[in-house]
């Protein structure tokens, strides 16, 4: 072969692997903990992960419906470890949702060493994984209303709407929930809640953290609240397409009036 084709060859492969996200990285030693790894590893416990890919190599990626949250992994990515955005792989999966992925052994050797696993789920053994947060790092740098802002925006939800009571009459049910099927991972999420003075249930047999209240849903909307643009999916019956942080406001808007918006139920029914 000539020297120009081996050359040419030689870029066309590397091409290729620009395309499919599996150039070489080089990570610092000294990654600093900062808002934007916050947000990254707030992702990867939730609606993301990082797998293995092939013999030596990791996966580390991101499904979600919302743009938003599409962006805000890519944004992390390149904030945190400096690569090209177009490493990052984006594309449609499943109609309604996105899949940013990116292939690196340097990358995903970072994460696993210094966070461990980020898997939730059990084994198919039935066994938990050993995921934790690093509440030590999220407290230190004074992170810990962003990085639930991101956790709850990701796997959050606000739970409200009208039921009937024993006696007949409607009333409103007003919570925000975390959903997690980890439980050491929701005894976490509770601590750094009540590191913030919010309320907290954990409710064991749901795999889910309510809090409820005047108060402490005021306080989760102060000081935490919802990642702006990110959307509440069609598992919601009244509020589906509308803005998470739009609908924590009706809610506390119920409060002073709850008349019109059990109307707006009933209504609705």
């Amino acid at each position: 072969m000539l020297i120009s084709e081996k050359a040419s060859s030689a870029d066309n492969q590397q091409e290729t692997h620009r395309r499919m996200g599996i150039l070489r990285d080089y990570t610092s030693d000294t990654i600093e903990f900062s808002l934007e790894l916050a947000t990254l590893i707030a992702l990867l416990y939730t609606d993301g992960g990082v797998s293995k890919h092939g013999v030596r190599s990791w996966r580390i990626y991101l499904t979600n419906s919302s743009q938003v949250a599409i962006k805000l992994f890519v944004y992390s990515m390149v904030a945190v470890f400096g690569i090209a955005p177009e490493r990052i792989q984006v594309k449609k999966r499943y109609v309604t949702h996105y899949l940013a992925r990116v292939t690196s052994k340097e990358i995903g050797d970072y994460l696993i060493k210094t966070f461990g696993t980020f898997r939730t789920l059990k084994f198919e053994n039935g066994s938990q994984s050993p995921a934790k947060l690093p509440l030590d790092k999220i407290i230190k740098y004074n992170l810990v209303a962003d990085f639930l802002r991101v956790v709850f925006s990701m796997d959050g939800c606000v739970k409200f709407y009208s039921a009937k009571e024993v006696n007949g009459r409607s009333s409103l049910r007003k919570n925000i929930c975390l959903a997690c099927h980890h439980p050491k991972l929701r005894e976490q999420y509770c601590s750094l809640l009540k590191k913030l003075g919010i309320k907290t249930t954990n409710v064991l047999s749901d795999n889910v953290i309510r809090i409820q209240g005047e108060k402490d849903v005021k306080m989760f909307a102060e000081k935490v609240g919802f990642i702006e643009g990110i959307e509440v999916t069609n598992h919601s019956r009244y509020w589906v397409g509308k803005k998470k942080n739009d609908v924590m406001k009706f809610m506390l808007e119920s409060y002073d009036n709850p008349s019109y918006f059990l109307k707006l139920f009933n209504n609705n029914r």
